[in-house]
């Protein structure tokens, strides 16, 4: 009976771990999604000038990216690693899940750099003068070493 008991226990405890990396991994896929409507879609697609030049739809990504910066690092907890996701054309590397004081840090600069942008983007010149280096220097140096691309 004891083993028995025990043997369930360790089955739950097994189910509950992967049921919490898929929530994780939902809940990543989900925020990046919603990251990348206001980056790309939005900031980007202005910038560029694919969009006309809106304050409200600035203001709103920008207030987006300075309250939910910090919740990235919850996003890759260590040992949370699960390699290609089912209907998701990326996935995080492990590399992502190993490098949690990094991840930390880069979630910090990205906040600091969305705070110093809110007060200074006011139109187009200054938009297109603030993006590409949050950009480049957040979004996309983040996703060269933790985000591969399913072969």
């Amino acid at each position: 009976m004891i083993r028995t008991l025990s043997i369930l226990a360790v089955l739950a405890l097994g189910a509950t771990a992967v049921l919490a990396q898929s929530d994780v991994s939902a809940a990543r896929k989900e925020f990046m999604k919603t990251y990348g409507k206001f980056g790309y879609a939005t900031l980007n697609r202005m910038a560029r000038d694919q969009m006309p030049y809106d304050q409200a739809k600035v203001d709103e990504a920008l207030a987006h990216f300075a309250e939910t910066a910090a919740k990235i690092p919850s996003l890759f907890p260590a040992g949370g690693f699960q390699g290609p996701v089912e209907g998701s054309s990326y996935y995080a590397t492990q590399k992502a899940f190993e490098s949690q004081s990094d991840i930390q840090a880069r979630a910090e600069k990205f906040a600091k750099s969305v705070a110093d942008a809110k007060g200074t983007v006011k139109d187009l010149g200054s938009l297109k003068a603030v993006w590409p280096g949050i950009n480049d220097n957040h979004c996309s140096s983040c996703h060269e070493p933790y985000r591969a691309r399913k072969s």
